[in-house]
């Protein structure tokens, strides 16, 4: 019998990972196909976009994304439902899994195309995916790799701002760390939207050599939390608000608040006045990179969704931490000159 469901994605995808993860915890039948060169012709038949992952269904609909992919099956398939009852925590689930996307992955592709070790492991791995383990033809995996750190670029990641994506990505280890202690997932007994997306960022961090050891050495719940997470399973329910924020506060005030949320309203800034480039203070050091228009559509939608939650719990959360300054106005000061290169 044919499964429901057809996912093209690939092991070194985050976002492949993150969908196929999903698929197993909301129990629905899905035939995992590797994008290979054998598969590309099939692929380029759903595919509106060259980019993984795609999901078809037996009626041959396609949807690609993960984020969406994610949202939309949710809203067809309630239980086990990905979103804490409590509003805040819910909005937190998706703030979180937005940093994820959209910051976190900086980090991974850094590591990943950055360090002579991990650029041969990568490169390797996805010679041996495209070739489904076969011959593969000389010089391929030079090729991969040339190209690869080529799009270092695209993250913003350079010699200058290494530093700073690696002590970002430190932060972040240590706030995950934090709040998987004593419990299976983030939010407590059974995975939130939060957990796929901060998973998949993780599990293609720890597959690597370099930030796998740094993962392996400093948190262990983490490590734990990404084998959990290749096939989740419901071990209790979502904890309180009240349980939870402090762990939250931390991780939130620490890293969300002076990373992610600061790069996300520069870059909404420069891709509003069409500007060649973004350039923001983090913590002292000057993060640039070229605009991304589809970053300053996820904060968009993030500040949408901000605006729908009154809870004054959450205001004092997002208050304290400084999440607010960013998702209830611009988060530009009034006597800012701009972020955006010339």
């Amino acid at each position: 019998m044919t499964a429901p469901f057809r996912l093209y994605g690939a092991e070194l995808s985050p976002y492949s990972t993150k969908v196929r993860s999903y698929l197993r915890y909301k129990g629905l039948a899905f035939e995992w196909l590797s994008r290979s060169n054998a598969r590309q012709e099939e692929f380029a038949r759903f595919a509106k976009l060259p980019l993984i992952p795609v999901l078809v269904d037996a009626n041959d609909n396609v949807a690609q994304d993960s984020t969406p992919i994610i949202e939309a099956l949710e809203s067809q398939h309630a239980e086990p439902a990905l979103a804490p009852q409590s509003p805040a925590l819910a909005f937190l689930s998706a703030l979180l899994e937005d940093y994820a996307d959209e910051w976190l992955n900086k980090a991974m592709f850094h590591y990943r195309w950055s360090y002579p070790e991990d650029q041969e492991s990568a490169a390797a791995r996805i010679s041996d995916a495209l070739f489904e383990g076969g011959e593969k033809p000389d010089g391929i995996v030079a090729q991969v790799k040339a190209r690869m750190i080529g799009r270092l670029h695209h993250v913003g990641s350079s010699a200058d701002t290494a530093p700073l994506i690696e002590a970002s990505f430190t932060r972040a280890l240590a706030g995950v760390e934090r709040l998987l202690r004593g419990r299976p997932y983030l939010f407590g007994g059974r995975p939130a939207l939060a957990d796929f997306g901060l998973s998949c960022q993780f599990r293609q961090l720890l597959s690597d050599p370099t930030p796998g050891a740094i993962i392996r050495a400093q948190a262990p719940n983490v490590v734990a939390w990404v084998e959990r997470m290749e096939d989740p399973r419901i071990e209790g329910g979502f904890e309180t608000f009240d349980v939870l924020s402090e762990a939250l506060a931390s991780f939130l005030r620490d890293e969300v608040a002076v990373s992610y949320l600061p790069w996300m309203a520069a870059n909404a800034r420069a891709v509003a006045d069409d500007a060649p480039g973004v350039s923001v203070e983090i913590l002292g050091a000057v993060f640039t990179q070229k605009p991304q228009r589809y970053a300053a559509k996820a904060f968009a939608e993030i500040r949408r969704k901000r605006a729908l939650v009154e809870e004054a719990s959450l205001a004092a959360l997002l208050g304290e931490t400084g999440c607010d300054t960013f998702l209830l106005s611009t988060g530009e000061p009034e006597d800012s000159e701009g972020d955006a290169d010339d």
